[in-house]
């Protein structure tokens, strides 16, 4: 696959309201977001996967929009200016009951409905505003009952009732002409049920891990003293973990990425320097590039997790840092 046609991403937060409450106001820095484009740039970076939440007035729903939100007309000389530095902005609304605070009162209206309606509109409205953009990501990951320790209202899905929603919401994207594009988590935690109700061709999925991949580069626990800290808790406790890549998420990664591109589902591997793990990287593209079929892996992004503010601008700096090196040694572009 030619580095053209190939994705090299950074996701960017419009807004943080995908996280946990909905924020008022805009977290966003105009002097962060400058930095991004003209460093993607120069990295060879060629896609711009934007986190809108409720960081943009949308026609269908404005009373979504927190302060500060960007207008229609915003976005479209974004979009504009992006082309013209050889940036394409893909749109990300994530509908995890997780991450969906953004939504405010059709939060906890999930599965109604009006929240099925809110959904489809806002789906048709990114995908005529970003100009028929080639994917909308839907995120949907992290949803079940063990992500909602710290939650005052636990919503979530579950059986049957989460892959409806999961149909409809694929549906959506289908019926505008884009193709969705989804986090690992549905597909990797119940990997039968994803087969059986998402078939491949239909859907990108994006692998995510963080650490490394590789037996070498494994990290120990002791290495840090969050990880000390994290570790010495239930139920890892009682695991007698001496790397990081013991933890069962990472093995269920490693048991489930494979199988799944081999299977023929599309995905675009996601990197970050949220652990700060130098090998996550290079391990993440030598993983996929040496063990997967070429046309299967549309490309990669990196995420790196904080709100585009100049307070955060040293996590920027460090992603380009690593994820721009590890393309060009494991792709040689």
């Amino acid at each position: 696959m030619s580095d053209k046609k190939m994705i090299w991403g950074f996701l960017v937060h419009l807004n943080t309201s995908a996280w946990a409450a909905k924020s008022d106001t805009l977290q966003f820095d105009e002097s962060a977001w400058e930095y991004i484009l003209n460093e993607s740039v120069k990295m060879g970076i060629n896609t711009i996967i934007l986190d809108i939440g409720d960081g943009i007035r949308f026609a269908s729903h404005p009373e979504l929009a927190c302060e500060g939100a960007w207008s229609r007309t915003r976005v479209r000389k974004e979009i504009e200016r992006c082309k013209e530095m050889g940036l394409t902005l893909i749109p990300k609304l994530n509908f995890a009951t997780t991450h969906d605070a953004w939504l405010g009162e059709y939060g906890k209206m999930v599965s109604t409905t009006p929240y099925y309606q809110v959904c489809n509109d806002l789906i048709h409205e990114v995908y005529e505003l970003f100009e028929k953009p080639e994917y909308i990501h839907i995120g949907m990951d992290e949803e079940g009952p063990t992500y909602y320790k710290d939650f005052e209202l636990v919503i979530y899905r579950q059986g049957e009732l989460f892959w409806h929603d999961m149909r409809y919401l694929l549906d959506c994207v289908h019926d505008t002409g884009a193709k969705p594009w989804i986090w690992s988590c549905p597909a990797f935690e119940t990997p039968e049920e994803f087969r059986k109700h998402i078939s491949a061709g239909e859907v990108v999925v994006s692998p995510w891990q963080y650490n490394a991949l590789y037996p070498e580069h494994f990290t120990p626990i002791t290495s840090r003293e969050a990880y000390i800290r994290f570790y010495s808790k239930e139920p890892y406790k009682s695991m007698n973990l001496t790397y990081v890549e013991e933890d069962p998420f990472y093995v269920t990664f490693r048991r489930e990425a494979l199988p799944l591109v081999n299977d023929g589902y599309e995905v675009v591997p996601c990197v970050s320097m949220n652990n700060h793990c130098d090998w996550n990287s290079p391990d993440m593209l030598r993983y996929f590039k040496e063990n997967a079929p070429e046309d299967k892996v549309l490309g990669y992004i990196t995420a790196p997790w904080f709100a585009t503010k100049e307070e955060n601008m040293k996590h920027f700096e460090e992603t380009f840092k690593v994820f721009a090196p590890a393309k060009k040694e494991i792709y040689g572009k």
